[in-house]
């Protein structure tokens, strides 16, 4: 691992806005198991953190990752996605990026505690400008992060220079499955994307994703829709007694109520047939 200075974003950037949503936990804290995304809530699932291990699994599973593999982890949080893809598909080496400096300071803890069966190495950056060299990375995966880039287009225009030629981009992430209808429609889904930092470029449709996919040079572009086993579940999950004590401890009363309504939020668009989550895969 190196050491940087800690540097900080334009306090009106899209980063720090991505920061002050993120950076909020304890120091200590290690919620979730660490892990940040919905889950992938299949029939064998029974608490959040075997849906959100099996969702990086079938990001992992989707990429094709094996023994040797560099990946780049665009929007890594603490670094458990990485710990996990380590022993699941490992040995690797990860170069995993975040804006936010707690979680870059949990994740290096994490990169401290794997031992010498991987490598992985935390930046403190953007996924629009990946510290790294041209043709360097096998894979780039992001999970459920891609959406608030500013923008998404210039993250898949950097992935595409640091993967090798053959090299293949693995998404969790969301797109839009219409554009909203009347006045509440509208309301709800700009509230959405208001609570979850998502810059208005990125409310794409499947097939302006794919464009953007391809205008930065991808092809072979394959999508899997899951929102049936990912919203509801997540939902679920924040409503449950344990995990609203977890959150009080974590973020107060005014941090429960602002959880569970971004959570509710995301489930509206999506029953509201607004947004979906998908699974894509391309390849360089």
């Amino acid at each position: 691992m190196h050491v940087e200075a800690r540097t900080a974003w334009g306090r009106n950037s899209h980063e720090a806005r991505i920061e002050r949503l993120y950076g909020h936990r304890l120091e200590a804290a290690d919620s979730h198991g660490g892990f940040l995304n919905f889950g992938l809530w299949e029939d064998d699932v029974l608490d959040y953190l075997d849906a959100a291990q099996r969702m990086v699994e079938r990001v992992g599973e989707l990429a094709e990752l094996g023994p040797g593999a560099r990946i780049v982890d665009a929007a890594c949080g603490t670094g458990a996605q990485d710990a996990y893809l380590a022993h699941r598909f490992g040995p690797l080496s990860i170069d995993a990026v975040d804006v936010t400096w707690h979680h870059v300071d949990i994740a290096r803890r994490r990169a401290a505690e794997l031992g010498a069966g991987s490598t992985l190495r935390v930046h403190h950056a953007s996924a629009t400008a990946l510290p790294l060299p041209d043709a360097t990375a096998t894979h780039v995966i992001s999970i459920e992060a891609a959406h608030h880039f500013a923008t998404r287009a210039a993250f898949f225009a950097q992935a595409h220079r640091v993967l090798v030629p053959g090299g293949v981009i693995a998404l969790a992430d969301f797109v839009l499955v219409r554009s909203p209808r009347g006045p509440i429609e509208r309301a709800l889904f700009d509230a959405t994307c208001a609570l979850w930092k998502v810059p208005r470029a990125n409310a794409d449709t499947a097939d302006a994703y794919e464009t953007k996919l391809e205008h930065a040079g991808f092809c072979n572009v394959d999508f899997t829709y899951v929102g049936d086993r990912t919203f509801a579940g997540y939902l679920a999950s924040q409503r449950r007694p344990e995990r609203r004590k977890e959150l009080a401890l974590l973020r107060g009363r005014v941090g429960i109520m602002v959880g569970e309504l971004m959570a509710w939020a995301a489930h509206a668009v999506y029953a509201a047939g607004l947004v979906e989550y998908v699974l894509v895969r391309a390849e360089r």
